[in-house]
């Protein structure tokens, strides 16, 4: 904690400074309550939406989704392909890092080529950079990079690759970020301090380039119980809370202390089956033994599964209305959504049938793995689902575990089934590249496929979409690569949810299709 002492003392003077400097928006601080914790201030790891939401705050990037997830310029101004494979960037000038060095090319590359290169077991965006194979510095402002192959998710792939400073040279370990003395970015806010499962405390970049933000000083706090966070908003010890709980949305909508803040989601769930071990860890036979060949490598089974998963109960019961039944691995309106995939059947009779006749007439025990407090309504999520698939003759246990140790899992492959979701932004190839292709690190596919999925027509079609330019062709190619997927069942869909947010009487919340929590997206009325 010695980084962030030090880095405390500097910016407490500063902060009393601006507090007298004229001309600043008002001395205002803001303290929002969030489900889940960031898992890293370092930029280029652990990318789950919460931390990068927490991270947008303090750094920069090329370029940025605003909450309609349309692509706007954060640090490049103007962007142009000067062939299918070579994009040109040119960066806004005279903006400068949080402790006053200049941005320029340099940054980005030396960003970008850090992005490519680490490792972590949480997780790292470089599945995001993959496409990049060259990146040249052109001038003090100017930087091009060129792709293998004609690659249009490129933009969209560098609004989530945070630009951090040279400076930091080939030591700049996640441990440095932190703790804080390498959390230094471009951003609307400067990290004051992180305490892991407490608090994450910012205040105002006096360097901003931009509009000075709203609030002087941020303190984010991480309350996993819903009926906890919702108790700190109604108590005044929160001024913002995220992922309202469904049961909550409609009392609160009468209480006099509290506006309420929907929109529909963009991230759809599903559940991710292991098919690639031919013995899963976690599906055994009645007596408790393993069971060789694993169940859920057959169709059938995996059929039977969807077929006794009633969809709209979810939605109703478990979601409280606040989503939609989902027939695919993306919401609709997202680029690439197929119409011709039928809703998916609930049939609980023709789901026993569909196992007996794979040879499980009595079915087989089954754990089933999932976030408590990652997604709205998770847990329940999974203890409905099992109760379902118990009713066909699959006794399905459930283990609901903090983020942080799902997340561990997931990574390490050590589930044979659980419960998942992702983020579309726009365009179902984000899903399909990194959820559905077959697992290919050296070609950045297949990053996030957590039940090692793999179909080579499917593999193709991805491919193909993701070397076309031209959007009609492009979305041809995604929809039948979703089609093909889903015919496989690589993973089996839910349903989409949408998300709320609260705040205290007074404050208005900018709610959007991504389900980050960003502090300059509160305003006072």
């Amino acid at each position: 904690m010695a980084g962030w002492a030090v880095l405390a003392a500097r910016r407490v003077v500063l902060g009393a400074a601006l507090l007298l400097a004229p001309g600043l928006a008002g001395a205002q601080s803001l303290t929002i309550s969030l489900q889940t914790d960031l898992t890293s201030l370092d930029p280029h790891v652990a990318p789950t939406f919460t931390s990068a939401a927490m991270q947008q705050h303090v750094y920069g990037s090329l370029v940025v989704m605003d909450a309609a997830l349309n692509i706007v310029p954060d640090l490049a101004t103007a962007w142009r392909t000067i062939d299918d494979t070579t994009w040109e960037f040119d960066l806004r000038e005279g903006v400068t890092f949080s402790d006053g060095r200049a941005f320029t090319a340099e940054d980005v590359a030396y960003s970008l080529r850090r992005a490519m290169a680490i490792r972590n077991p949480a997780g790292t965006v470089a599945p995001y950079v993959r496409a990049v194979k060259d990146v040249t510095v052109v001038g003090l402002h100017r930087v091009r990079l060129r792709t293998e192959t004609s690659y249009p998710l490129l933009i969209a792939d560098l609004a989530r690759v945070r630009i951090v400073s040279a400076a930091l040279g080939d030591d700049a370990a996640t441990e440095r970020f932190n703790r804080g003395d390498a959390a230094i970015g471009t951003g609307p806010y400067r990290a004051i301090r992180w305490i892991p499962g407490d608090r994450l405390e910012l205040q105002r970049n006096p360097t901003y380039y931009g509009t000075a933000p709203e609030w002087e000083s941020v303190t984010f706090r991480p309350i996993p119980s819903d009926a906890s966070r919702l108790a700190a908003l109604l108590s005044g010890s929160a001024d913002v809370i995220d992922k309202v709980a469904t049961a909550d949305v409609a009392k609160l909508r009468q209480d006099a202390r509290a506006s309420v803040f929907q929109h529909d989601g963009n991230r759809t769930m599903f559940l991710v089956p292991d098919l690639s071990r031919e013995t899963s860890p976690f599906v055994t036979g009645a007596d408790g033994a393993p069971l060789t060949p694993n169940p859920l490598r057959r169709i059938e089974v995996r059929r039977a599964i969807s077929a006794a998963i009633n969809r709209p109960a979810l939605v109703e019961r478990v979601m409280e209305g606040m989503a939609s039944p989902a027939n695919q691995a993306a919401p609709a309106g997202m680029f690439g959504y197929s119409e011709r995939i039928p809703p998916a059947a609930f049939d609980p009779a023709g789901a026993r049938r569909m196992l007996a006749e794979a040879g499980y007439p009595n079915g087989f025990r089954l754990t089933m793995h999932c976030s408590s407090g990652r997604y709205v309504n998770d847990r329940q999520t999974c203890q409905a689902v099992a109760q379902m698939l118990n009713r066909i003759g699959i006794q399905t246990g459930v283990e609901a575990e903090p983020p942080s140790v799902f997340y561990a899992r997931m990574t390490r492959f050590d589930a044979s089934l659980l419960l998942n979701g992702w983020g579309s932004i726009g365009d179902n190839l984000v899903v399909m590249r990194q959820a559905l292709h077959s697992v290919d690190e050296a070609r950045g596919y297949g990053g996030f496929n957590r039940g090692r999925y793999a179909n080579a027509g499917v593999d193709r079609l991805i491919e193909t979409a993701a070397a076309t330019i031209d959007p009609d062709r492009r979305r041809e190619a995604q929809q039948k690569a979703m089609e093909g997927a889903m015919a496989d069942l690589g993973v089996i869909p839910l349903y989409t949810a949408g998300w709320a947010w609260a705040a205290r009487k007074g404050l208005r919340y900018e709610a959007g299709f991504d389900e980050g929590t960003l502090a300059t997206r509160v305003t006072a009325r």
